[in-house]
């Protein structure tokens, strides 16, 4: 029986240059999705904050999921903006209400989701699916240092919203970002990438994405983890991503989910003291 491997990143951009990369750019690009919160300035709509989200499986049923930072960004904003309504895809979701867990330290919240609601992000912006990944019991196993792993995530920087047309109707245009990276670093909790941006793949419609985006807007998309077995090539979730910058991405490792969108208490207590920024 062959083992199941993880390519190199020279093997991984070989790939790549061999028409790989269009097909991982469709497939991460399903998985997640834009999540934002707007309110009405000047009668107009007004997007205050977004982030990226993506709908995940692990045995017993989906669930969504975000980083904490996010979710505790709207609550904040509602504050603000007792108004503001939460967009997800193109659908209206009741994130303070759906709330199944949330984790300051790892950074990661997850909330219920309808199969109606599921069935609506089918249909949005070619289509979204439920992450399930090639592993066959949950947890997976983590990205390996120096192989390459894929993601798709939505900038604030690659967002803008249409002129406003009334009846309350909200048309916003959204820029994924998608690129190859290394999992440079793996710990018990966490992923750390490095970007190579001479092999980052660009989902949207300009003709390259800037490097130089703060790529805020990624959090909460997931990081996808690129397997090989027996010639045949897939993906399984290593991580959520929580920080990210032009130049440098990190993420919690996919093993702070229960299979039922729970999570797992942070290994060190003391984190929750020292909260990520």
């Amino acid at each position: 029986m062959t083992a199941i491997s993880q390519p190199s990143k020279d093997e991984a951009i070989r790939l790549m240059r061999g028409g790989l990369a269009k097909a991982l750019m469709e497939t991460a690009a399903k998985y997640v999705m834009p999540i934002c919160w707007i309110t009405a300035r000047d009668r107009k709509p007004w997007i205050i904050d977004s982030g990226s989200a993506f709908i995940l499986d692990c045995g017993t049923g989906p669930f969504l999921v975000t980083a904490n930072h996010v979710y505790q960004g709207f609550l904040v904003d509602r504050q603000s903006y007792p108004d503001a309504v939460c967009i997800l895809g193109e659908l209206r979701f009741d994130l303070a209400g759906r709330c199944i867990a949330s984790d300051s330290a790892y950074d990661v919240a997850t909330f219920r989701i309808e199969a109606d609601e599921i069935g609506k992000l089918a249909n949005y912006a070619n289509g979204k699916a439920i992450l399930t990944g090639s592993q066959k019991s949950w947890p997976p196993g983590p990205p390996q240092v120096d192989r390459g792993i894929f993601f798709v995530g939505f900038p604030g920087d690659g967002r803008e919203m249409r002129p406003y047309r009334g009846n309350s109707l909200v048309e916003i245009d959204w820029l994924g970002y998608t690129a190859l990276a290394v999992a440079s670093g793996v710990s018990d909790t966490d992923i750390t990438l490095v970007f190579d941006h001479e092999q980052d793949f660009d989902v949207g419609l300009r003709p390259t994405t800037p490097s130089e985006w703060a790529l805020g807007g990624c959090s909460g998309a997931p990081i996808l983890t690129f397997i090989e077995h027996n010639g045949i090539f897939s993906w399984r979730l290593g991580g959520i991503i929580y920080e990210s910058s032009s130049l440098i991405l990190k993420a919690s490792r996919a093993n702070c989910l229960n299979i039922d969108g729970t999570l797992n208490p942070y290994p060190n207590p003391m984190a929750y003291h020292t909260r990520r920024q």
